[in-house]
């Protein structure tokens, strides 16, 4: 009897679709091999699209190619990472980080993160405007409204198991028309016509997920996290900048 080959546990997975990276996305890239360096990192781009001197700074990292297409905007993004050939690209992997370049590691829990059971773990989010930024002294705002509304965990950063994604996006397929918003609302079950899926993909409450990244408010998020930082945060640049100067230089 053959046995199985063991799959890998996570690999790194970071979208890029233009040559020439911002000085951010420069330090995100760097951050991201220094910390998460002993795991594969994979970078996912348009097929037409020349990287190499992105590959001769980090000659470590892979790479994978996609049709052009899915880079063309948002939506087509968010239509490849609900795509099953994409996670079957993956499928040598337990799991996959998504780790787009407004994203930022500090500290190497990965495996840890993997360990967990879950499926699908991004920062906890919520699309209202008046929760992107508060501050510290608004921790108790911050966390009833993360625990009476319906949250996201955002995508740009996120960990999923690559066998419950494809089995999850199969199960949609079938019953339910084409996602046309966000990738990451569909895996947060944000819509109330999603709830009969919660029971196909396992995700954490959002006082577990805070521990693996922030996103809007991170001053009240570190507040609430007993000041301590996440695993890793998402869109630094765009929510308090200024709180997020003091770790990242």
């Amino acid at each position: 009897m053959k046995s199985k080959t063991a799959k890998a546990p996570v690999a790194v997975i970071i979208p890029i679709y233009q040559a020439t990276l911002q000085a951010a996305e420069y330090l995100s890239l760097t951050q991201c091999c220094q910390i998460l360096g002993k795991h594969p990192i994979i970078i996912i781009k348009p097929a037409s699209l020349d990287i190499q001197n992105i590959l001769n700074q980090f000659p470590e990292i892979g790479v994978r190619d996609f049709p052009d297409h899915y880079f063309a905007g948002i939506d087509s993004y968010n239509q490849l990472l609900i795509s099953i050939p994409f996670y079957q690209t993956f499928v040598n992997f337990e799991f996959i980080l998504i780790y787009q370049l407004d994203a930022f590691v500090f500290r190497d829990e990965l495996l840890s993160w993997c360990a967990k059971p879950y499926d699908y773990i991004g920062a906890p989010s919520l699309h209202m405007e008046v929760f992107n930024d508060l501050g510290p002294t608004d921790t108790e705002q911050f966390t009833e409204a993360l625990t009476n509304n319906r949250v996201v965990l955002n995508g740009g950063l996120s960990l999923r198991r690559v066998s419950a994604v494809i089995r999850y996006l199969k199960i949609y397929n079938i019953f339910y028309p084409k996602w046309l918003g966000n990738e990451d609302m569909l895996f947060s079950q944000e819509a109330t016509r999603l709830i009969p899926m919660k029971l196909f993909l396992k995700t954490p409450k959002w006082r577990e997920a805070l521990q693996f990244a922030f996103e809007k408010s991170p001053a009240a998020s570190f507040i609430i996290n007993n000041k301590k930082l996440p695993f890793a945060c998402h869109a630094w640049e765009r929510y308090n900048r200024r709180f997020w100067e003091k770790y990242i230089s």
